[in-house]
């Protein structure tokens, strides 16, 4: 059955079983009910607060915020803010990869880089290993960052043009101390070999290297201080096919022999399916949809899931695939819709979801969703 379909039958049945249609809200108050559902999710933000962390995983976040300020008062006091994080929770356990997906600008990077502490939190929580991180300051933070790095989108931006690839990893070895000094040099090209790099690259320049080469470097660079925890931030999307399967590779054989935890980040559904074992669906700076990997394939839930998965190319040219379209763009973080953010595009979209913002759901062990259609269909 089409997406167009099933909104109408949901319609019916809403209009008749369920009684909601339009004269509903003809005379609500948006206003009112945003600033009562922000009462209520600080309500549930304290209560959370009191939780104990979950001790079978290595990494939890909890009600993430990050806000970027775009004006202020004459006192400093924030007058408007764009949102790139709004709210996100999710768990990691050791070992394990987390895909994060999205269009651009859904705020993907920005949550990468804000529970690493790249970006301080505006308020939540982020439990590493049972402590709380989201408020510790830059010398707390130094002695974690042996344990939490990321690898970059661009190798190139990311790696220094006037610094060796030798001095580019054994920096990092000295700053923390890894290995002794005298044994640094053989510990760098122990790691290069790992890594898919020759000993004699061990004097060459960054311009010197394909970009699947300067990967490798920035992935070596990561691993230099034996970490636990790893924010890949779509580390193939610059790369051809072939040596995007390369990359891949290696980072699998890497996290297994070195029980490495990845949050890995990109737009390519095809590479997450293949390395991930949870996946979060992320729009507009929330996450829409959590879960393991299967469920996540297998049985999509929300509209802007299904949607995205309808936009991948199917190898096989006998069978069709009905492709949804998402209608208009992505609208400012700067500036939300009320309710459902989500509903401006939908093809689901409900009258409720133009008042009232879905709550975030466990509908199967582990796998929530943020949304109306789903709650009226399941």
């Amino acid at each position: 059955m089409s997406i167009e379909k099933e909104n109408i039958a949901t319609a019916e049945t809403n209009e008749e079983g369920a009684k909601v249609d339009n004269n509903q809200f003809a005379d609500f108050d948006d206003e009112a009910e945003f600033l009562k559902e922000e009462k209520e999710r600080e309500e549930k933000i304290e209560q959370d607060k009191l939780l104990p962390p979950d001790p079978d995983v290595i990494l939890e976040v909890r009600h993430l915020k990050k806000y970027f300020t775009l004006k202020k008062t004459l006192l400093g006091k924030p007058l408007s803010s764009l949102k790139a994080v709004d709210d996100v929770s999710f768990k990691v356990k050791k070992g394990e990869t987390l895909g994060i997906v999205g269009e651009s600008g859904c705020g993907k990077t920005t949550m990468g880089r804000t529970v690493l502490k790249l970006y301080q939190p505006t308020s939540g929580q982020v439990f590493f290993k049972g402590k709380d991180i989201a408020g510790y300051k830059s010398k707390e933070m130094r002695a974690l960052r042996k344990q939490m790095q990321i690898v970059f989108q661009d190798p190139y931006s990311s790696l220094p043009p006037r610094s060796t690839v030798g001095d580019l990893l054994s920096e990092p070895v000295k700053v923390h101390n890894v290995v002794p000094k005298s044994k640094v040099k053989d510990y760098v090209l122990d790691l290069m070999d790992q890594c898919g790099l020759r000993d004699y690259y061990y004097e060459r320049y960054p311009h010197e290297f394909s970009g699947g080469q300067r990967q490798r470097i920035c992935i070596a660079r990561a691993l230099s201080v034996n970490p636990e925890l790893v924010v890949c931030d779509e580390p193939v999307s610059a790369l051809d096919v072939s040596i995007q399967a390369q990359i891949i590779n290696l980072l699998k054989r890497l996290q297994k022999e070195r029980q490495l935890t990845y949050i890995f980040i990109s737009h390519d559904l095809s590479v997450v399916k293949f390395i991930s074992d949870k996946i979060g669906i992320m729009y507009l700076g929330s996450m829409m949809e959590f879960g393991n990997k299967k469920e996540i394939f297998d049985n999509p839930m929300h509209p802007y899931t299904k949607a995205l998965f309808s936009a991948v190319p199917n190898p096989d040219p006998t069978e069709k695939t009905e492709r949804i379209i998402l209608k208009g763009d992505i609208p400012s973080p700067a500036n939300p819709p009320k309710g459902c953010k989500f509903h401006t595009r939908c093809n689901c979209a409900m009258e409720i979801c133009k008042h009232i913002a879905p709550e975030y759901k466990e509908y199967e062990e582990g796998h929530f969703v943020a949304c109306h259609y789903c709650e009226q269909n399941h």
